[in-house]
């Protein structure tokens, strides 16, 4: 499996707090099945800005550390970029990582207790210039716990959304695991990973997904989709819309065609 949103690099948020941690982490994540993941360390605009020669730097220590460990699993680079409206210019100016470095997918992070219209600006202005949004963990949402139609309305404007498996262990609370089982059941996912923090209450667990979710979902979900970014290729459009809001399928699709339109004449050039 791959896991698209991990704070596993050692000491830079957060996330795990040294090498150890992180090996530990390392060796949980192979032992669930996963065998990719991507660092994904805090971004907040005008806050919490590390350099990305900083991360590639210790995303190269820690894999040279797994593999001396023996440990069967390769970590690439990239951010959780929590929500701004700056953050297509942070962008432009390659302030930001994209997942795996790509350049087409940005995760990003929506605050925990509000939903900011600007998102959709933010969105829109991603994917004219051919960036695809992936917002991370929506279901520890506040307002989409209590509408999920709000997570409608982000996939309609063309952002692909990624739940966590502890949210669907119930790490979270039941608010989350509730919102995290309607999301999947209404198709309304493109992502699972466990956006792990640590060796222990937050560790890289994938392998109870078995349980949950049936096998052809599981593999779409932690194989098939982050295929997509790490090959820094288009996500297939689902055919099927989500039952909630209006006519998305048709919306998204205008979106894509936007998206595949300007990113054709970007790489042109």
């Amino acid at each position: 499996m791959i896991d698209i949103h991990t704070h596993i690099l050692p000491g830079i948020d957060d996330g795990s707090p040294d090498l150890d941690t992180s090996l530990r982490m390392a060796r949980i994540a192979y032992e669930e099945g996963i065998t990719q993941m991507i660092a994904t360390p805090h971004f907040i605009s005008m806050e919490k800005e590390d350099r990305k020669d900083v991360i590639i730097e210790r995303v190269k220590e820690l894999n040279d550390a797994i593999m001396q460990n023996g440990i069967n699993l390769k970590v690439y680079p990239g951010e959780e970029i929590f929500l701004t409206p700056d953050i297509p210019d942070r962008y432009v100016h390659g302030d930001v990582f994209t997942l795996a470095d790509t350049g087409r997918y940005l995760l990003i992070e929506l605050p925990i207790m509000s939903f900011p219209e600007y998102v959709f600006d933010v969105i829109y202005r991603l994917n004219v210039m051919g960036v695809r949004t992936i917002i991370a963990h929506p279901e520890r949402n506040k307002i989409i716990n209590q509408n999920i139609d709000r997570a409608g309305d982000l996939i309609e404007a063309g952002a692909l959304m990624q739940i966590n498996s502890l949210s669907l262990f119930g790490v979270f609370g039941r608010e989350s695991k509730n919102t995290a089982q309607k999301l999947y059941k209404k198709g309304m996912i493109n992502f699972i990973a466990t956006d792990c923090h640590t060796a222990g209450g937050r560790s890289p667990r994938m392998a109870r997904l078995y349980d949950i979710i049936n096998k052809k979902d599981l593999f779409k979900y932690t194989e098939t989709n982050p295929s997509y970014i790490f090959a820094g290729e288009n996500l297939p459009l689902e055919e099927k819309a989500p039952e909630e809001g209006k006519n998305k399928t048709s919306i998204i699709k205008n979106l894509f065609s936007l998206f595949k339109g300007e990113r054709e004449a970007k790489d042109e050039t």
